[in-house]
């Protein structure tokens, strides 16, 4: 089976019936109400999430206005969440960006936006 692809504006899901374990990598994913995101009977939030995702280029700003220093840009560990908060927020939050999955498991998200490939073992 060749690798499927997830894009949308709004909570993608998938069940894993390819008889293989699968890799779902989530390459961007985005909220203005939090991330959460569920598989294989697990389930993950942040929310304060705005962004998630693999190499994004993240900018810190108020809007059009000149760059401002009030949030902070947390970096959790490589392939975990980015996201950006307010200096009163201050909060520890990650999402994994890629999980496996076995054959029969699910994997399904509460966001806006995203793009994820969902990748068979066999290739």
């Amino acid at each position: 089976m060749a690798s499927q692809v997830l894009s949308g504006s709004s909570n993608p899901s998938y069940t894993n019936n390819t008889g293989q374990n699968v890799r779902i990598v989530i390459n961007y994913m985005t909220s203005t109400q939090g991330i959460t995101i569920n598989w294989a009977g697990v389930s993950a939030s942040a929310p304060n999430a705005i962004a998630i995702g693999r190499n994004l280029a993240f900018h810190v700003g108020a809007g059009s206005e000149t760059p401002t220093t009030t949030g902070t840009l947390n970096i959790a560990a490589s392939n975990m969440a980015i996201y950006e908060s307010g200096a009163a927020q201050r909060v520890n939050e990650a999402l994994p960006t890629e999980i496996m999955l076995a054959n029969g498991q699910s994997f399904s998200a509460f966001c806006a936006a995203h793009n994820i490939v969902v990748i068979p073992e066999a290739g």
